[in-house]
């Protein structure tokens, strides 16, 4: 998949007492993110993201781990995650670097000794996550390369192909993992206590102008160490 690299316009618009300031999103990686968004989320492994990196800004400590569970943040039209802040790290942790609601208070873990639920290669090495309708063949990676995509290294490959208009392709060379909170009432509890001082704290400290319903509290994640996109 070729993805156009578009440089971004900043429209300002000026009225009386006013400042409106649009950021318009590259109409090409919009699109492809929606679409990726749009197939892959069908395939019930939860919220796919095309751009699955970090922030390069975020605090060191984040790029460590990426996202995680009892991140806070919003979805981006670019197909990534805006991480705002962690609920189970204090205010003061390198995670959240002092950058919190007011008033904040980390959420505490549940008395359950084990309150996460890891499952090691639930995507097994080599495997892909693809869209309905695309054909996955292992290939010499000498091989064709009139495909949608192809991915590989140390001699072998795959090869996807569809005849449909639009198709979407996760690639997981090293697999990954799954991780999931067994008690998700304890995080329903604490966002409905807490919820309009995020939406406060994110629209107005913030600036992010986000609407209602468009906070996310992470509670499960898939992780893997390397991956490829199509």
């Amino acid at each position: 998949m070729v993805i156009l690299a578009i440089s971004q316009r900043l429209s300002v618009y000026l009225t009386w007492r006013c400042i409106y300031i649009l950021r318009i999103v590259p109409l090409a990686v919009h699109i492809t993110a929606l679409v990726y968004r749009r197939l892959l989320s069908r395939t019930g492994h939860g919220y796919p993201l095309w751009i699955p990196d970090p922030d390069e800004n975020l605090p060191e400590a984040y790029h460590k781990d990426g996202i995680n569970i009892g991140d806070v943040g919003l979805l981006t039209e670019d197909g990534g995650f805006d991480f705002l802040f962690n609920v189970h790290a204090s205010g003061n942790a390198p995670v959240n670097s002092g950058a919190v609601p007011p008033d904040f208070y980390p959420l505490l873990a549940s008395n359950d000794p084990h309150p996460i639920r890891k499952t090691s290669f639930i995507h097994k090495e080599k495997s892909s996550i693809t869209s309905a309708h695309v054909i996955k063949k292992s290939i010499a990676m000498e091989g064709s390369a009139d495909t949608v995509s192809m991915f590989g290294g140390g001699g072998f490959g795959f090869q996807f192909s569809t005849k449909k208009a639009q198709a979407a392709v996760l690639m997981l060379p090293d697999g990954a993992h799954r991780y999931v909170a067994k008690n998700r009432s304890i995080y329903e509890k604490y966002a409905s206590e807490n919820g309009i001082a995020w939406y406060q704290y994110a629209n107005g400290t913030l600036g992010r102008g986000a609407p209602n319903g468009s906070l996310y509290l992470v509670t499960g994640c898939d992780k893997c160490r390397s991956w490829g996109t199509a």
